[in-house]
């Protein structure tokens, strides 16, 4: 099954194509911007590598967030565009579920995955994960804490939370660094390798193999259902019902000037 799978969640795009768990073609895209103007190129580039057309997508995969709210917006709109346009199954993951199928598939000695991403607001973004067959299975669900408070969670969850692979951009905020390291970890490494990135790990080419093999266990969902997940509201959400007005009315009137007071 021809699978499409792309992951514009954060800065780190990912764009992927693979048939029959067999990897076609692969795209990492960094972007400072928006996805906006390069998302269907490259997906235009990745099919011409392939030698395959649009016509051709059996499936279309898509990450639904948590992380920068116009990524994953842009990223699910052009997902359940094509998946409805093209009349193919479309399939939708959560953006640290993605990452968690990669660093499983890039660390198959160990048996948990941490993605970890920065939510900003002093707050990161994770969840905790476990083998299941060809991709995973959710066994913390993502949140967006403070790092202490994952960290807790973690610790209650599993008996060596070291032990895990961790990846992203929030790795640093959930487990500290250089002095700031946390207790628990201090002293892991030579021998045995810290499984610790900061690197965004290549989620649509896992997650593209994962559904094009017919082995992921995920279900297919409609064009008109899937939503994304942004676990949080945006700035302007939580502003949206803020009054500013001051309680008592200023007097001075000065900050208030015009160009006619200036005699123009």
């Amino acid at each position: 099954m021809l699978t499409l799978a792309f992951d514009t969640a954060t800065n780190w795009g990912r764009f992927a194509l693979a048939e029959d768990g067999d990897l076609l073609a692969y795209r990492p895209l960094n972007v400072s911007g928006s996805y906006a103007d390069a998302l269907l190129p490259v997906i235009q580039d990745l099919l011409t590598e392939a030698g395959r057309a649009q016509a051709d997508i059996k499936a279309v995969a898509v990450t639904v967030g948590p992380g920068s709210f116009t990524g994953v917006r842009i990223g699910v709109a052009t997902a359940k565009g094509l998946a409805y346009g093209l009349g193919c199954e479309l399939y939708a993951v959560t953006s640290l579920e993605a990452m968690a199928g990669a660093l499983l598939k890039e660390h198959p000695e160990v048996a948990w995955a941490v993605p970890v991403l920065d939510a900003r607001r002093q707050q990161v973004y994770a969840g905790l994960y476990a083998r299941a067959g060809s991709w995973v299975k959710t066994v913390l669900a993502p949140e967006s804490l403070r790092p202490d408070a994952w960290w807790e969670r973690l610790g209650e969850a599993l008996d060596a939370p070291g032990g895990a692979a961790y990846g992203g951009d929030g790795v640093p905020l959930l487990l500290g660094q250089g002095a700031e390291l946390r207790n628990d970890l201090k002293g892991l490494g030579e021998p045995e390798l810290r499984r610790w990135t900061t690197a965004h790990p290549a989620t649509a080419r896992d997650l593209a193999q994962a559904i094009s093999s017919g082995t992921s266990g995920l279900t297919a969902v409609h064009p008109f259902a899937l939503v994304p997940e942004y676990l949080r509201g945006s700035d302007a959400e939580l502003k949206r019902d803020l009054d500013l007005t001051p309680l008592t009315p200023g007097t001075d009137i000065s900050i208030h000037k015009g160009s006619a007071d200036d005699g123009r």
